[in-house]
């Protein structure tokens, strides 16, 4: 076909048009990728601090009295936080990993009183390592902070 005269020519109209939509295109792609993975680790950790609070919450009330020996948690609740931490151990949130912070309440998990209530926190920094340059100006170098809680009555015979 011709083109009809005056008309300006059609050549290259297609590939300007991918220049200057293919950013925005790779720009939603990283955010869909990245909000899968950040609602990924969001399950995994809720489901390790839901494990780790259970299994705190119910131990028997002689377990939980045992003192710790260096004076920091007693060892069921050293073993509620090894299970947060085992369960997360797969996952690659950033460079600084996952904490798994173990509570109990009114009075610390040290052995010498029962607690009426248990709590897990998992808290990390979710990095984008896939789409680093795309979502780095808008996560930031930290990345997005993840924080599950979970708590539970202490329900120990």
């Amino acid at each position: 076909m011709r083109a009809l005269a005056g008309a300006a020519p059609q050549r290259g109209i297609a590939a300007l048009e991918m220049v200057l939509v293919l950013p925005l295109l790779l720009l939603f792609l990283a955010a869909i990728l990245f909000f899968g993975r950040y609602l990924s680790y969001y399950t995994t950790a809720q489901k390790a601090a839901h494990d780790a609070v259970r299994y705190l919450a119910t131990v028997s009330q002689r377990e939980m009295k045992t003192p710790s020996g260096a004076g920091g948690l007693t060892p069921v609740a050293r073993i509620a936080q090894m299970i947060g931490q085992q369960e997360m151990a797969g996952l690659h949130p950033g460079p600084s990993g996952a904490d798994v912070w173990i509570d109990c309440t009114p009075q610390p998990c040290v052995g010498i009183f029962i607690p009426t209530k248990v709590r897990v926190v998992i808290q990390m920094q979710v990095t984008d390592e896939l789409f680093a340059p795309f979502s780095g100006p808008f996560l930031g170098a930290g990345g997005m902070p993840l924080w599950v809680e979970v708590s539970m009555p202490y329900l120990g015979q």
